[in-house]
């Protein structure tokens, strides 16, 4: 069965609320709960704010490291999103390379047929 704990943090002055299941330790012969974190008291209303059920400590806002890695993650997406258009730009000139060198064969090829027509032809000019 279990039951909701109400414990207050001397230093904060917050109170936290947990859910409080009994559990038999055979090993000790002692019954000790196991709690589940759900959230603090409202001091003004009495109403239970909800944990947002993650594990861990939030960035805090007067943590300076945060600040700095915001203009970071800028700066990466603005690095990124450069890298995908030169791709893109590489991918189509070498797209331009390939139809460039298919003109060029074709060229040669011409070429290649007037000098040995003209290599054949009477020279009574």
């Amino acid at each position: 069965m279990s039951t909701i704990v109400q414990h207050l943090d001397k230093k904060t002055g917050k109170i936290r609320v947990y859910e409080s299941t009994p559990h038999y330790d055979p090993v000790t012969k002692q019954s000790r709960p196991k709690r589940k974190y759900l959230g603090t008291l409202d001091p003004e209303t009495g109403e239970l704010i909800r944990s947002s059920g993650r594990r861990g400590r939030t960035a805090s806002s007067k943590n300076v490291t945060t600040t700095k890695e915001a203009p970071a993650s800028k700066e990466i997406k603005e690095l990124q999103k450069t890298i995908s258009e030169k791709d893109a730009e590489i991918a189509s000139l070498q797209s331009e390379i390939k139809g460039l060198k298919t003109i060029i064969r074709s060229y040669e090829k011409v070429c290649s047929s007037i000098s040995a027509t003209l290599g054949k032809a009477p020279n009574n000019l």
